[in-house]
């Protein structure tokens, strides 16, 4: 069972390879993430495939990094940064804390993204999301 800074660390490093199948698979299978935090819920490996293949699309390069991460029991909040760079070649820096919940086996069962995706969704040309 990986402890929780290993499935963050798997989670951010999926990101950085654009590796959809791997990122969910840090999710358990009816993980509910809220990214960002006032976002409708997605649950669901489906739905979080749908949701990375959507934004991946957008970009080249998706640098999102953990920063400090501060763990207790089977939660974490962690500061990341992310310097992206969409296929139009515009670039967008963001910043956040994702506040995640472990299962007993490890993975993602909820995920609080607090931040604003919205830099890189007008970096990229789409201004709704990719929800």
């Amino acid at each position: 069972m990986p402890t929780p800074i290993e499935t963050i660390s798997r989670y951010f490093a999926a990101i950085r390879r654009k590796d959809g199948e791997d990122w969910c698979a840090c999710f358990a299978a009816d993980g509910i993430a809220h990214d960002p935090a006032d976002a409708p819920a997605r649950q669901g490996r489906a739905a979080h495939r749908q949701f990375f293949e959507g934004v991946a699309g957008l970009f080249d390069d998706l640098d999102f990094r953990a920063g400090a991460a501060f763990v207790c029991g089977n939660q974490a909040a962690v500061h990341f940064t992310a310097r992206c760079a969409a296929k139009n070649g515009n670039v967008a820096e963001v910043a956040g804390i994702d506040v995640f919940v472990f299962d007993a086996d490890g993975l993602i069962a909820s995920l609080h993204g607090y931040w604003d995706p919205t830099p890189l969704f007008v970096a990229a040309g789409a201004a709704s999301g990719a929800t």
